[in-house]
């Protein structure tokens, strides 16, 4: 998977008075080439907190300075929110300007910007290009054109959307016990990748194409639940079971719609939900087994609505299982 989460969260933190060391650290994160203003109030101050998660990671940004960047976007792409300061784009021939609530697309890959931040207190996200083609189900095109949002603005609606999303997975990468649940890791850089598609949204991709029509027969289903069932354990997405299927993401789904009137991942989950009961009806004495742990075990980070799912399916509730 792109952006694997086989390795918990990492925390960076970073403060710095030193115009020249804070040019350092923010070149080696993001590759930009950088200058260090006028400090407001007469001092300068540069925080970073970054939490890292495989190829994704959430930064909280405060300067207390203004700060000049030129920068080439690579193969992340950086989302910012604006909660204090301002910021100033150029792109080319266009530019923007951000204020405090404001929410934009910072980089791209092959796009050059040069951007004035006026004591910026920011959350920058940055993802994957990749991750969000596999979310996506396409592929970067043979020639190399990467990934394009129709706007550098969230769609209209969708702004407090993508901030609410980008919240919950910091807070849900800050919890201890998530370090050691890669499941859960991986669907919530899934879903954030996700939101970012629905927030600035590309191009819609063409349907299945005719080949994709014709691949989504039983025996694709056959081998997408055989990969499923071997590995309910493992942090898949979509794009994994379709390459064990030797089919597109298209055609995986398709193929589940088609026969089973349902998606890959929502199969996965009821496959992982059963694992979780098996797991609460061996539970022994003095094993220490809980329903919080055996659901996050499986991939389920929202307690609640994992009692809801289990109450739904077995008719009866974790616990309940637990105990008996």
């Amino acid at each position: 998977m792109a952006g694997s989460a086989a390795d918990p969260p990492r925390r960076t933190r970073f403060v710095s008075s030193e115009p020249e060391e804070a040019r350092e650290f923010i070149s080696r994160l993001y590759g930009s080439h950088l200058r260090v203003g006028g400090a407001v109030s007469g001092r300068m101050r540069v925080g970073f907190d970054r939490l890292e998660c495989g190829d994704v990671n959430l930064s909280a940004v405060r300067v207390s300075a203004d700060l000049d960047f030129r920068m080439e976007g690579g193969e992340h792409i950086l989302i910012g929110t604006v909660r204090a300061g301002r910021v100033d784009y150029a792109r080319g021939r266009d530019s923007a300007r951000y204020g405090p609530g404001d929410t934009y697309l910072g980089s791209l890959r092959e796009v050059r910007w040069d951007a004035r931040l006026y004591g910026p207190d920011l959350d920058v996200v940055g993802l994957p290009e990749s991750l969000l083609h596999e979310v996506a189900g396409t592929t970067p095109d043979r020639s190399g054109v990467p990934w394009r949002p129709r706007s550098w603005e969230p769609l209209p609606g969708c702004a407090e959307q993508w901030r609410h999303a980008a919240r919950y997975v910091r807070e849900l990468f800050e919890q201890p016990h998530v370090g050691a649940e890669p499941l859960i890791l991986g669907a919530a850089m899934r879903m954030l990748a996700a939101t970012a598609l629905a927030t600035f949204p590309g191009d819609v991709p063409p349907g299945p194409s005719v080949a994709d029509q014709h691949d989504a027969h039983p025996a694709t289903l056959r081998r997408a639940i055989a990969f499923i069932e071997a590995n309910p354990d493992v942090d898949l997405g979509v794009a994994d079971i379709a390459r064990a299927a030797a089919v597109t993401v298209r055609a995986l789904r398709l193929a589940f719609r088609r026969h089973l009137d349902t998606t890959p991942l929502a199969y996965l989950r009821r496959v992982r939900l059963d694992k979780a009961r098996e797991d609460l009806s061996r539970a022994t004495a003095g094993d220490d087994r809980t329903v919080a742990s055996v659901a996050s075990r499986w991939g389920f980070a929202d307690l609640s609505r994992f009692v809801e799912r289990y109450r739904d399916e077995y008719g009866e509730t974790p616990g309940q299982t637990l105990r008996r």
